[in-house]
């Protein structure tokens, strides 16, 4: 622009003033153009600076994230052989077991002979036990055979035993019966035979004892007879042959 500006002026005075004017004018203005496009770049250039500053922050936070996953990962990786090392002895563990196992097995099978041989010899034991049991079963019949008859006769033994008891029981009423009636013709025989006197109290006491005896034990001879009827009546199968 200097130099233009100088070529204007000292190439001929015959140039007009308004048109350098106006030719200073538009390169004024396009000088503030160009001053404004500087600024624009200046300022898209910050701009610029600033994103790259930003990425940067950005990367060196990848990177630093990139670290922490590096380090987890070798953290992992250590965990890994730490695992692979106890699989490995998981699988040691697991070789010395299945030879256990084995041996197990072996013994096993000798005892599942054994058992075989034992169940053998508990089935022949187990049929010797039913014909046993058999037999014994016969021998419960009969017992409980005999069981039933020895109830029977201590049923009818008790019977007896009750029957007999009530004959005592009324044979002593009879005697109640005959006491009474002795006393009572006692005491009549000596009324009679020495009429009345003095002892005369005695004879009548002698009568009402026998009276009392005698209603006495023909009562309860009654009572007594009825259940020897019924008695009877109860006992006629044994009685009768």
């Amino acid at each position: 622009m200097t130099e233009e500006n100088e070529r204007a002026a000292g190439g001929g005075r015959g140039v007009d003033l308004p048109q350098i004017a106006k030719t200073l004018i538009e390169l004024s203005h396009e000088e503030n153009r160009l001053t404004s496009n500087l600024i624009k770049l200046a300022e898209k250039r910050t701009e610029y600076a600033n994103r790259r500053t930003n990425n940067a922050d950005v990367r060196t936070h990848l990177a630093e994230e990139r670290n922490t996953l590096a380090k987890e990962q070798t953290r992992a990786s250590r965990k890994s052989t730490e695992l692979s090392e106890y699989r490995t002895k998981l699988s040691d563990d697991r070789t010395g077991m299945a030879r256990k196992r084995t041996d197990l097995s072996e013994k096993r099978t000798a005892l599942a002979d054994r058992r075989t041989s034992l169940a053998d010899e508990r089935t022949g034991m187990a049929r010797k036990r039913t014909a046993l049991s058999q037999g014994r079963t016969d021998l419960a019949d009969k017992r409980t055979r005999l069981a039933n008859d020895r109830t029977g006769l201590a049923s009818s033994r008790t019977d007896l035993s009750c029957y007999r008891s009530l004959l005592a029981r009324g044979r002593t009423e009879l005697a109640f019966i005959r006491t009474g009636l002795a006393f009572t013709t006692f005491g009549i025989g000596l009324m009679r035979y020495f009429g009345r006197s003095q002892w005369s109290i005695f004879d009548i006491s002698l009568i009402v004892i026998g009276v009392l005896c005698t209603g006495f034990g023909l009562k309860n001879f009654l009572a007594t007879l009825k259940l020897e009827h019924h008695f009877a009546r109860k006992l006629k199968h044994f009685f009768v042959p």
